[in-house]
């Protein structure tokens, strides 16, 4: 069996993440079955693009009520990016409900016309949850990743705000609820720190 399972519903890059697996010597696998979702140890939900057309794909997929089972089995599971932003009750981008896993809303940066959208680049992590195991090893000074987005989450509850970024004021930058997580940057594009954050995914 795959130490990390990722979601295959034809939006992401589920080829770089496994590349990222590959230097870690983590196997994985690509998930495009209801079953092959619910017998995963671990489970990745990537996405990229528009949130309306993420929700649609992975519903047409078949996939939205396995994933749904898989999270509330307790195992592991990691949206990125816009997979992350699907972990909401929605987003201001589009109609469509998001997973609603985390009790959080997706929304749009504010357009004060100084604000660049989207944001795209380095950015420094503040965790806010510092024990939590996909902060270890990365709570330094120095911790950035790489971003490319234009809406940002908005946690309910301080609680579910896994890590924080400063982008036209302060949003989310990671989120969780119990073994439900998810981060807007691409680990996969963040170099040693992505790698170390996938790495501690993988042993989670």
């Amino acid at each position: 069996m795959a130490e990390v399972s990722i979601v295959n519903y034809n939006i992401g890059n589920a080829g770089s993440i496994c590349n990222m697996f590959r230097k870690l010597q983590v196997t994985t696998e690509l998930a495009s079955t209801p079953a092959s979702v619910l017998g995963a140890k671990r489970l990745i939900l990537p996405g990229i693009g528009a949130f309306d057309a993420c929700v649609k794909a992975l519903s047409d997929s078949g996939l939205r009520g396995s994933v749904l089972e898989f999270a509330a089995s307790k195992r592991p599971i990691l949206g990125i990016c816009v997979g992350m932003q699907m972990l909401t009750f929605g987003s201001e981008e589009g109609d469509l409900p998001g997973l609603g896993l985390i009790r959080a809303h997706t929304r749009r940066f504010p357009d004060d016309g100084e604000l660049r959208i989207p944001h795209m680049g380095w950015n420094g992590v503040r965790w806010q949850i510092p024990e939590h195991a996909l902060a270890a090893g990365l709570t330094t000074d120095d911790s950035r990743f790489y971003f490319v987005h234009s809406f940002r989450v908005v946690c309910e509850s301080p609680s579910n705000s896994l890590a924080a970024c400063t982008y036209g004021g302060e949003f989310s930058a990671g989120i969780v609820s119990a073994n439900v997580a998810g981060v807007q940057f691409h680990p996969e594009k963040s170099h040693r720190f992505g790698l170390k954050l996938l790495g501690n995914f993988a042993t989670s």
